[in-house]
């Protein structure tokens, strides 16, 4: 029997309208439907490809990988997935893996697709819009021009100050538990006057901050942060 084909598919960062027209066709050729779940409350990506298309007929997995940093645990998670997913394949059946943003930038898929490449699967990766793309053009400015370069920063684990005084414009993400580290050093910094902020960005909540001073150092997990 032929195995089936695991596809990464990007959703964006939250709007429903920003899911491209060919991980929309992904989305509905597919039985299977699989989805990151930390085991608390419902999934984001679904809710969101919920709102573009009926899944009411597809079988959804529920991947869980838990929110933490322990890298035991991590790899047990991401090993769990890519057996689970492998089953399917077995079956002859493609599966859908539903990623927020663009499945290459700090996806959870990567892990899954490293496993199952690792062992001849089929794997196809459908870009999208990722969420500091949409969050540039909520602010409506621009990330880079010319040869200004462009840097794709997570807020933790690093040297926030040293990241931070690197040329051309940063992106932070990743920030959650970071976000008053990231205020202060900002300030440190006299960088108040040219940082930006979109929180949940496409979604119901969506929060627009065009200075350091609208900061909220609760901010959410989901919030991109630009520096200019």
């Amino acid at each position: 029997m032929e195995k089936g084909t695991l596809y990464g598919v990007s959703i964006g960062p939250g709007d429903p309208e920003l899911i491209t027209v060919k991980a929309m066709n992904i989305i509905s050729k597919c039985k299977y439907i699989a989805t990151p779940h930390t085991g608390t409350g419902d999934s984001l990506a679904l809710s969101i490809v919920s709102q573009a298309t009926d899944l009411s007929q597809k079988e959804i997995m529920l991947l869980e990988f838990p929110m933490t940093k322990d890298k035991d645990i991590l790899a047990k998670s991401h090993k769990d997935a890519a057996d689970s997913i492998a089953k399917v394949l077995d079956e002859g059946e493609d599966v859908a893996m539903l990623n927020l943003g663009d499945v290459t930038i700090f996806s959870t898929f990567a892990y899954t697709m490293d496993q199952l490449l690792e062992k001849n699967y089929n794997v196809e990766v459908i870009p999208g819009v990722t969420s500091f793309c949409a969050s540039a053009s909520k602010l409506k400015i621009g990330l880079t021009t010319m040869n200004d370069p462009l840097h794709i920063i997570p807020a933790t684990g690093i040297d926030l100050k040293e990241a931070l005084q690197m040329p051309g414009s940063k992106v932070l993400m990743k920030i959650g538990r970071s976000m008053p580290k990231l205020i202060e050093t900002l300030k440190e910094l006299n960088l108040e006057n040219n940082v930006y902020a979109v929180e949940n960005c496409g979604l119901e909540n969506e929060k627009i901050y065009n200075s350091l001073d609208e900061f909220d150092e609760k901010m959410g997990y989901f919030t991109i942060v630009v520096v200019k």
